[in-house]
């Protein structure tokens, strides 16, 4: 028997109580909270207005789908928190904005996580955040021929 959390998501666009106790992985959408840089005035467009940040100056992106795996199946000591834009459009501002950028590397660096991949929309992925270090390298690329080459760049310990 586990423990009942209660947190500030909905599941598939419900929000009755979720139960992964018999499962791998979690389904979960929520919005992101990002600062305004010039790609999120652009998302925004006409639409975007100073009454709709909040006291920090920030706006609400989403919805954004957070898939968690408990066993990354790149290597199944870590979990997997998989955030996933609604839209292209979404896709394309996180891959451009630094604040959104900035925003799922803290939110790494704050979990202790050691890996942050942001999908940029074509054959690559780029890495923001590696065993506590904010870098740019694409994957594949000159440094990472693949996933199984990064994740073997994460601690192995048990945790």
């Amino acid at each position: 028997m586990g423990l009942d959390y209660l947190v500030p998501f909905t599941s598939r666009f419900e929000s009755q109580p979720v139960d992964c106790s018999a499962s791998d992985w979690l389904d979960l959408d929520t919005s992101v909270m990002v600062g305004v840089d010039d790609e999120v005035r652009e998302f925004f467009g006409d639409d975007f207005e100073i009454r709709d940040r909040d006291e920090a100056g920030r706006v609400s992106i989403g919805y954004v789908y957070l898939t968690v795996k408990f066993a990354s199946t790149l290597h199944p000591r870590y979990a997997s928190l998989s955030f996933t834009a609604a839209t292209t459009g979404m896709s394309l501002l996180f891959e451009r904005s630094a604040s959104v950028r900035a925003v799922f590397t803290g939110l790494t660096a704050a979990s202790g996580g050691v890996c942050c991949l942001l999908d940029t929309e074509s054959a690559t992925f780029q890495v923001c955040w590696l065993n506590g270090q904010t870098i740019r390298e694409p994957v594949p690329g000159p440094r990472f021929a693949g996933f199984r080459d990064l994740a073997a760049t994460w601690p192995d310990q048990n945790l």
